[in-house]
């Protein structure tokens, strides 16, 4: 397989995992707004937190995880840092090709009439839903001739309804490329959807976010390698919470400069922990708070 059909695969497979990611965000930071409507609010949380604060005392305080392993954290840093670069590009690319098709069609628009192939409608997990029209048309162009164009569009609802399969809809293409088409009931000449932008925007952002954090996480990694300091804590707490899907397991033990940290945990160490057991870290001289346990 050459060269570049393996780099092309790599650069789609990691947009889509990019795009992937965002949209699973979106519904994270949905699913964790209804949770604050259903605790009350940001006083309904303030009155839990207290209440969980009373049942364990560590938790009270700044939450501290451990940084991940130098490799582990080294890799994300460079897939996220390459995805940066590939979702700007990719949304780049979408928002020079939307600004040159708006231009096409304003400046050598040919309005035709096209046949409906088929309708449809798609419904989202809200219940929103988008309407579609295929349609198909003849388009005569200077450097390939008449051609047969066909196209799926999605319409306002009242375009949707007033067109039946097998009945003509108004459309406008570009003379010099048929390809560039657009039904007439929702063309407005010199308008440009920044929508690709913005989205390659929003990815690139999110992306260089998560790569400063592994990154960060990558460097202070190298540091407990090199410059780390070892320690042995005792285990004050053990506890775990639940929700409808998962449940999340915490220890909590004292910093070396006194700090009471609490983090979660896999399961498979929580359930070798107990209450008092002695539990090496490693950490920096200068900053405490950056550390790892050393569980094994």
């Amino acid at each position: 397989m050459p060269d570049f059909v393996i780099i092309i695969i790599i650069v789609v497979a990691v947009g889509i995992s990019t795009l992937t990611f965002v949209i699973a965000m979106l519904k994270m930071f949905t699913r964790v707004k209804s949770a604050v409507e259903a605790a009350g609010g940001l006083e309904g949380l303030k009155a839990a937190y207290h209440r969980a604060a009373e049942d364990h005392p560590a938790r009270a305080l700044p939450a501290v995880t451990p940084v991940s392993k130098t490799t582990t954290a080294r890799t994300l840093s460079v897939i996220f840092g390459f995805s940066v670069l590939l979702s700007c590009a990719v949304g780049g690319f979408f928002q020079v090709r939307a600004i040159r098709e708006s231009q096409l069609l304003e400046a050598e628009g040919v309005v035709t009439n096209a046949t409906v192939v088929e309708k449809k409608i798609t419904e989202d997990d809200d219940g929103d839903e988008t309407y579609y029209v295929t349609y198909a048309f003849s388009a005569s162009s200077p450097e390939a001739g008449t051609q047969q164009v066909q196209r799926k569009e999605s319409v306002p609802y009242e375009v949707f309804v007033h067109v039946a399969e097998g009945s003509q809809i108004e459309v406008i293409y570009a003379s010099s490329d048929p390809k560039v088409v657009r039904v007439m009931a929702k063309y407005e000449p010199g308008r440009v959807s920044y929508l690709p932008g913005i989205i390659g925007g929003i990815v690139g952002i999110v992306d260089l976010l998560l790569t400063m954090g592994f990154f960060r996480g990558y460097r202070n990694a190298v540091r407990l390698d090199t410059e780390g300091i070892m320690a042995t804590t005792t285990i004050l707490d053990l506890y775990e919470t639940s929700s409808s899907d998962s449940t999340t397991y915490y220890v909590a033990y004292t910093l070396p400069d006194g700090q009471q940290i609490r983090h979660s945990v896999l399961s498979r160490v929580y359930k070798t922990l107990h209450v008092g057991d002695a539990v090496r870290i490693v950490y920096l001289m200068d900053n405490p708070r950056i550390f790892r346990p050393e569980w094994e």
